[in-house]
């Protein structure tokens, strides 16, 4: 398949228009406070701590945020998804992103409930094109569909784009 150069710039607001797409809100609905949100809506403290920890490439520009929680984070960028812990880092470019897996259960560990109701967390598979598939704890409810949602688009990155 031919790839196609596009720059941070355009594929964050590609990447931007599937999130607003998907909420069918504008930008300016959104805040920063929210579970999923974009990254420099975030507090400018908060958006500096997690740059220092992701070790960003020079043309690689931030786009989501993801807050997990107890769990860290999961930073969007225009070329991989970042886990963020208290104490580890692991990441997953698009060009070796298949597709998600889902939730690995249906049910909230420990819970009565299921992956629908929000404020809790279960783990959340994304596959690689090794056929591995690596589970990170994500919210439940709207915030983690919404990152299932919007994010299932990033293999289209890895592999048209960059």
């Amino acid at each position: 398949m031919e790839k196609f150069l596009k720059t941070p710039d355009q594929i964050s607001a590609l990447m931007q228009h599937w999130f607003l797409s998907y909420h069918l809100k504008d930008r300016d609905s959104f805040s920063g406070s929210e579970a999923f949100t974009f990254f420099d809506l975030i507090p400018e403290g908060l958006q500096q701590a997690l740059l220092q920890r992701a070790n960003l490439d020079e043309h690689e520009k931030p786009v989501f945020l993801l807050n997990c929680g107890n769990a860290g984070f999961v930073l969007n960028t225009t070329h991989r998804f970042i886990r963020i812990g208290e104490c580890d880092l692991d990441s997953i470019f698009y060009t070796e992103f298949t597709w998600h897996s889902g939730y690995k259960s249906i049910r909230i560990e420990g819970a009565p409930i299921g992956i629908k109701s929000d404020g809790y967390f279960a783990e959340f598979g994304l596959e690689t094109q090794r056929r591995e598939i690596v589970y990170w704890l994500i919210p439940s409810g709207r915030a983690g569909f919404a990152f299932w949602n919007v994010t299932k688009k990033c293999e289209l990155i890895g592999r048209k784009y960059l």
